[in-house]
């Protein structure tokens, strides 16, 4: 049976204070508990090779956790390395598996961890740090850098950080050893946009914008490293439902659908993507409270509900053959599957 590891906030929420009772939860079918305390691990992944989670704590000083699931029915804690940075809200794991990389939101910078073939931590500290400076026009949320997803660019020669604070995305070349070297600016996007999360497919960027809630299309060029966007579209049509703002999470792309994850209007939205790449909105359905992470796991789509305090299950099918919808901003009720899991933040799927 697959078994679903989540990392989870507080149960008051984002901007709780750290190590009131969250930590690191195993599911397996409707079945879960948490099974280590640790300081908000709002983003998780899980090695290649070896049984190793890795775990980064959202908190003022980040830390980043090694866990052994050797033993899956007892999770045990490795190591940990204080990152340089604060507030780490996303890792991205090397093609190789030697090396994670660290966004931090609140400080904007990103860390290089280095690590050993068998999934522990090479060195007590980053081999390094990369710090960002500037703004955008949003004061409430642009006063500063706010790295907030890393990932690989088309080709792989590349890191692109995505920085919801400067409205850029952040070219790192990678070298063979896994350590970067700055490589300028990729992309600037429309002041107050707001970068927050992206997918790659061939050689498109997808990149979804949390601040004026558009999905940009942005095409690769691999010789001078840069991104030039092509199509924009609103990320979801359907209205607010909850919450102060819509605040929009996560995507990601299942064959030739992407998926997006809308916070505040509480849906996923679907878009079908053409042989060239073109996204056209399609439908969007209920994925209950503050979907803010989901996952396809084998023929399922995962999803966490930060605020409702809850895990869904939809057949992936369902999903992925969902009706256009009849009426602009229309939400499409599908059938899932609930389980009772406090503030999930962020789902990894282990055999």
């Amino acid at each position: 049976m697959t078994t679903h590891w989540w990392g989870t906030y507080p149960f008051d929420g984002l901007g709780a204070p750290t190590g009131t009772g969250e930590g690191l939860w195993r599911q397996r079918g409707t079945a879960a508990e948490q099974v280590l305390d640790l300081p908000a691990p709002s983003f998780v992944v899980a090695h290649p090779d070896v049984p190793v989670l890795y775990a980064v704590s959202e908190a003022d000083i980040t830390k980043v956790h090694a866990v052994s699931i050797a033993d899956a029915d007892s999770p045990a804690l490795m190591g940990s390395v204080t990152t340089g940075g604060a507030a780490g809200c996303h890792l991205l794991l090397s093609r190789d598996g030697l090396t994670l990389y660290v966004a931090h939101y609140a400080s904007g910078d990103l860390a290089v961890i280095p690590l050993l073939s068998t999934g522990e931590f090479a060195e007590d500290a980053p081999a390094q740090v990369f710090g960002h400076g500037g703004s955008g026009p949003r004061e409430d949320r642009q006063e500063a850098p706010h790295a907030h997803h890393v990932g690989y660019a088309p080709g792989d020669s590349h890191l692109v950080v995505a920085d919801l604070g400067t409205d850029e995305l952040r070219a790192y070349a990678v070298d063979p050893d896994g350590t970067l070297r700055e490589d300028g600016i990729a992309a600037t996007l429309p002041p107050g946009s707001g970068p927050r999360h992206f997918v790659v497919r061939g050689e498109l960027i997808y990149l979804v914008c949390e601040l004026d809630h558009m999905l940009r299309t942005l095409r690769w060029d691999r010789a001078s490293a840069t991104a030039q966007v092509i199509h924009e579209h609103p990320t979801t049509l359907a209205p607010q439902r909850t919450g102060d703002a819509v605040y929009d999470a996560h995507v990601d792309v299942v064959g030739d659908v992407l998926l997006v994850s809308v916070r505040g209007c509480d849906v996923i939205s679907v878009f079908d993507l053409s042989p060239e790449g073109h996204a056209t909105y399609r439908a969007a359905f209920d994925s209950g409270y503050w979907p803010r992470h989901f996952a396809v796991v084998r023929e399922t789509l995962v999803v966490g509900n930060e605020k409702g305090h809850a895990v869904r299950v939809f057949d992936l099918a369902d999903v992925l053959t969902l009706p256009p919808e009849t009426e602009a901003g229309a939400i499409a009720q599908l059938d899932s599957e609930v389980t009772a899991i406090r503030s999930p933040a962020c789902i990894v799927a282990t055999p």
